[in-house]
């Protein structure tokens, strides 16, 4: 009976030690990616120049894709939309471009393609006709476990 009981403790005992040595060898990785905001860089008016000390910028709070490119072989690795401003993608090591993309306008019937000069209805001169709302790109490193944080900007380049 001692022999038993003694036997069943040194099994106990050695169940115990090996357990924490196989929970050990789970590796569990924390996330890495990308991170941060889109803020508005557009002029709350008429530009002017030289421009005023810049207040801070607001977070941009309308329709924007980012998307995000291996800069090794430049596929698009991941594309997220996003309406608040702020934005986290899961991502692996390596260098990336992450880019705002604001919508394109809804293409109106126009007499000329864009970026060209076109006539006015009814007035004399001409016009161009592009999209207005401008993103940013910016290179970013992943490293591991970590994520990277981005600031990018969406501009209206039509006010000036």
């Amino acid at each position: 009976m001692r022999r038993l009981c003694v036997t069943l403790l040194a099994l106990a005992i050695a169940a115990l030690a090996v357990a924490p040595a196989g929970a050990g060898k789970r590796h569990r990785h924390k996330p890495a990616g990308v991170k941060g905001v889109v803020l508005n860089s557009t002029c709350p008016g008429a530009c002017a120049e030289p421009p005023p000390p810049p207040p801070p910028e607001p977070v941009y709070t309308g329709a924007v894709t980012i998307t995000v490119q291996r800069v090794s072989d430049g596929p698009q690795v991941a594309s997220q939309a996003i309406s608040d401003g702020h934005f986290k993608i899961r991502l692996q090591r390596g260098l990336y471009d992450v880019s705002s993309v604001p919508p394109n306008p809804e293409p109106q019937p126009q007499p000329c393609p864009p970026g060209e000069a076109c006539p006015l209805d009814g007035a004399q001169g001409a016009a161009i006709v592009q999209p207005c709302l401008q993103g940013e790109t910016k290179r970013v490193q992943v490293r591991r476990h970590r994520f990277a944080h981005v600031e990018l900007h969406v501009a209206n380049v039509c006010i000036v």
